[in-house]
């Protein structure tokens, strides 16, 4: 009898009667997760949006569907199961904090939220650490991530592995147009109304945000601005300091300047302040507004990377012999101080992860008058208001109490949010009123003008939303509506504001970032076919332009 020869098994053959997961299981049971766990604001969003019927719970129904087939077609790509499967972990490590930020504490992410993340120092990352993020990413990140590497994968062949991918892409834009098809019209208004959905939605928010942060740029040789700049003739005329405090995330709504009725700013009291209640910001983070402040671009015109290719005005009037100082106590300028001199207090009086408080802002400004002679713009950058921290930002004791002693502030009442809040922008008043008090008394033989903005407002816990870096289009107004105050010596006044009622009537105008740069042009007399007179806040107290209309009182003035 013959035996028949036993046949050779091909290796593709071999390897599918392998035990284990096939790597489109795998692919789907990622997307599953991230579809379901990663995003739970996302879901909440949408369904909140919608009224509870048959067609609103088949469309939500059709969309999970929809983001899964998607997801997982996109998985299928990533290559052979050894290369997905670490890819799979990576992404499950990286959405994981992602979707704790988004779900805890309301962020939205994009490319701005991202080149803030990017650029944040050690001080302020530990500002972020908490336990419930630890715990997140363990749940939602470290454990599936575990799995999807120890989890048994049935190798295939690239022909196998492409023909899969095409299918499951096939499949995906079947299941998107049908879903359309059926539900548009709830899908729609929905996606309309609410913009906020597509930077809720992990992990394609933080990776387009991550590729736009990322990506390469052209960026051409400095573009300068206003080279026709000239100052006009100074003769008989003393010298002029300015004194530009910028602020860091200061709101408005917080400051009893403009009528807030916690007394935050009576430290000011007695001094001959100008406050300023309408003022939007930039953006809703330091990375836009700081930049966007000192370009001399507009709100309209800017962008991070055009302000990167163009000079400033702190250019502009360093080039028309102003003496310009940035002393910083922040985590930087954002390339803005690059071309003049600057001072990093937390370098020279910090150890790296701890925090300066702003008195040392004061410290450097005696030292800079020091050394100062002639017209002078000096820029003190404050740590301010920086949460979630803020109960490192002032000294103790605490002013308002209770206050929250953590950067957990979901595990603080909304009563101490506030308080810690609060506390931080009364120290910030002092701040400002030991600034002032320097200048008066050592400050005799010059013109002196105090400028205070803030770069950004700040979110505490309403609807949700905390902290701040929202895109401008969808951030609350808490996000963007800014404290600004005027303080000049008596001789500034009457050189730079002689009419105080118009400058009564300016203060109470629709204001925003774009005024700094014209204002500061005109306060130095500088001449440029840059500067707009009717953006400059103080042209019609000096009589460059026509008063404003003054509309109903609302606006803190000295008598």
């Amino acid at each position: 009898m013959r035996l028949a020869p036993l046949r050779k098994r091909s290796p593709q053959s071999a390897g599918e009667s392998r035990p284990g997961l096939s790597a489109t299981w795998l692919a789907g049971g990622v997307a599953a997760w991230l579809v379901a766990v990663d995003n739970l604001s996302f879901w909440r969003t949408f369904i909140g949006a919608q009224s509870p019927t048959p067609s609103t719970v088949a469309a939500t129904i059709a969309l999970a569907l929809v983001l899964w087939t998607f997801t997982t077609a996109v998985l299928r790509w990533a290559g052979p199961p050894r290369v997905a499967r670490v890819v799979f972990a990576v992404l499950l490590l990286a959405s994981a904090p992602a979707a704790h930020f988004v779900d805890v504490w309301g962020v939205l992410l994009d490319r701005g939220m991202v080149q803030n993340v990017l650029q944040t120092d050690l001080r302020e990352a530990l500002d972020l650490l908490t336990g419930t993020l630890a715990l997140d990413v363990l749940l939602r990140g470290v454990l599936p991530a575990v799995a999807v590497l120890l989890l048994p994968v049935r190798p295939e062949s690239f022909r196998a592995s492409w023909r899969s991918s095409v299918v499951l892409s096939v499949l995906a834009g079947l299941t998107l147009g049908a879903a359309l098809t059926a539900f548009y019209a709830i899908y729609a208004p929905t996606f309309r109304n609410h913009r906020e959905l597509r930077l809720q939605l992990v992990p394609s928010n933080y990776l387009g945000g991550l590729y736009g942060a990322l990506r390469p740029k052209r960026l051409g040789p400095l573009t300068p601005v206003a080279l026709d700049a000239k100052r006009a003739d100074a003769a008989g005329q003393r010298p002029l300091l300015v004194v530009l405090v910028v602020g860091e995330t200061a709101r408005a709504d917080n400051f009893s300047l403009g009528g807030y009725a916690r007394p935050t700013n009576d430290a000011l009291d007695g001094q001959p302040i100008v406050y300023f209640p309408d003022v939007t910001s930039c953006g809703t983070d330091t990375a836009t507004s700081l930049p966007c402040m000192f370009s001399g671009l507009g709100v309209e015109r800017f962008s991070v990377e055009a302000s990167q290719q163009r000079e400033n005005l702190l250019d502009v009037l360093k080039r028309t012999g102003v003496q310009v100082t940035w002393v910083d106590n922040n985590s930087g300028c954002k390339r803005v101080c690059d071309r003049v001199p600057t001072v990093r207090l937390h370098e020279l009086h910090c150890k790296p992860d701890a925090d300066c408080l702003d008195g040392l802002l004061v410290d450097a400004l005696e030292r800079q008058l020091a050394i100062t002679s002639g017209d002078a713009l000096v820029v003190l950058h404050q740590q301010g208001s920086h949460g979630p921290a803020y109960f490192k930002r002032y000294p103790q004791p605490a002013r308002f109490q209770p206050t929250c002693e953590t950067n957990r502030l979901q595990d603080c009442t909304p009563e101490a949010i506030v308080n810690t809040y609060d506390n931080t922008i009364d120290y910030t008043s002092r701040i400002l009123a030991r600034a002032i008090d320097t200048l008066q008394q050592e400050v005799a033989d010059r013109d002196v003008l105090l400028l205070y903005v803030s770069d950004h407002g700040e979110s505490l816990g309403e609807r949700g939303v905390f902290l701040h870096g929202m895109p401008r289009w969808v951030a609350p107004h808490e996000q963007s509506h800014v404290p600004m105050l005027l303080w000049m010596n008596e001789t500034a006044k009457q050189r730079l504001a002689p009419n105080t009622g118009c400058l009564k009537a300016a203060a109470q105008q629709k204001l925003s970032h774009d005024n700094l740069f014209h204002t500061l042009l005109g306060a130095f007399g500088v001449s440029t076919g840059e500067y707009a007179a009717d953006l400059d806040v103080l042209a019609g107290a000096r009589g460059r332009t026509d008063c404003p209309v003054l509309s109903a009182p609302k606006v803190h003035l000295p008598t």
